[in-house]
């Protein structure tokens, strides 16, 4: 097999912003995973799985880029032992969450040294390069990928149904799924869907679910997009004070007005086209009525904010292809 240029790897069965970045620098996307996902029981059982699997497709493969994923950062180790041995180098792209949530935030120094051994490293906000350019460590900010949707995925909202709202999420510890159930229930004429995947649901969000909320599961592709397209609006919620939230930029991305978390990231980034809320059921109340009452502006504002963070998107990836080809 011929060498190839670079290869995105990330150890998760899906993930959406690895996947992006893989389409555009048009490299071979390796989701390498084991047993259950998101289940810390599994991870001593599986994270030696998953390293021999990627440690047996990049010998298979040899590139000269990798594009990892450093959630969890096992992967990232994973992939730097692999380039002392090889003529590799890596690129490593760090969730925020990984720097400051407690799950893998006391491996912050073992990011810190994977970091400044990586030639370049892609984080999602500007706050979080500077703590790389503290550690003397290259670094570059991308947000998700603009993306390439077909034209056949997508609809539009039926003007002569209800009001349609879809939570995208994951039914993480930083969601506050509970909310938005007492807001639904006290906005009966309001659609609500809420993404995810059930199996990962408190089971009392499912059967005490007021009847105008519906649960479709985790979507991908066409079902995902089509559903978001047929939506007056994306809601997206965290409670983590460093997260931009991938669900909120697919507002941007779908150009849909986003209701999102009252965050420090989610304000700098979100400047037009969204509402913010705190999480309480009044606060969600009135932030959809906001968004009702406003629909037809933060339309407007969030087809501008699209191109702009378009441009400048694809103005940094420029730079990082330039690294690879050069």
């Amino acid at each position: 097999m011929p060498r190839v240029d670079v290869v995105a790897v990330v150890w998760a069965p899906h993930e959406a912003r690895t996947a992006s970045f893989a389409d555009w620098l048009k490299a071979p996307l390796y989701n390498i995973h084991y047993l259950g996902f998101k289940r810390l029981f599994f991870a001593p059982f599986k994270y030696p799985l998953q390293w021999m699997k990627t440690w047996y497709e990049m010998m298979r493969i040899h590139p000269r880029y990798i594009y990892v994923t450093d959630s969890p950062p096992v992967a990232g180790l994973c992939v730097y032992i692999y380039c002392l041995f090889t003529r590799t180098r890596y690129i490593m792209d760090t969730h925020t969450p990984n720097l400051y949530g407690d799950k893998w935030g006391w491996t912050a120094p073992l990011q810190r040294f994977l970091a400044r051994r990586a030639v370049m490293n892609v984080v999602d906000q500007e706050a979080v390069k500077q703590v790389f350019e503290s550690w003397n460590a290259p670094v570059i900010v991308l947000e998700n990928p603009p993306k390439n949707i077909p034209q056949e995925w997508l609809g539009s909202p039926d003007p002569s149904g209800p009001t349609t709202l879809t939570y995208v999420g994951t039914f993480g510890d930083d969601e506050p799924i509970e909310v938005l159930l007492e807001a639904a229930q006290q906005l009966p004429d309001i659609q609500f869907y809420i993404l995810g995947d059930t199996g990962l649901a408190e089971r009392e969000w499912i059967d005490n679910a007021p009847k105008n909320v519906t649960y479709p599961g985790y979507l991908l592709k066409e079902e995902y997009w089509g559903l978001l397209s047929r939506s007056n609006a994306i809601i997206a919620l965290t409670s983590h004070t460093f997260s931009l939230s991938g669900a909120a930029q697919d507002g941007i991305h779908i150009q849909k007005p986003v209701i999102i978390s009252n965050q420090p990231p989610l304000r700098l980034h979100f400047t037009k086209g969204a509402v913010f809320v705190d999480h309480t059921c009044e606060s969600m109340v009135k932030g959809i009525q906001t968004l009702i009452e406003n629909e037809e502006r933060l339309n407007q504002e969030i087809a501008e904010l699209y191109e702009e963070t378009s441009a400048r998107w694809k103005q940094n990836f420029q730079a990082l292809e330039n690294l690879i080809q050069s």
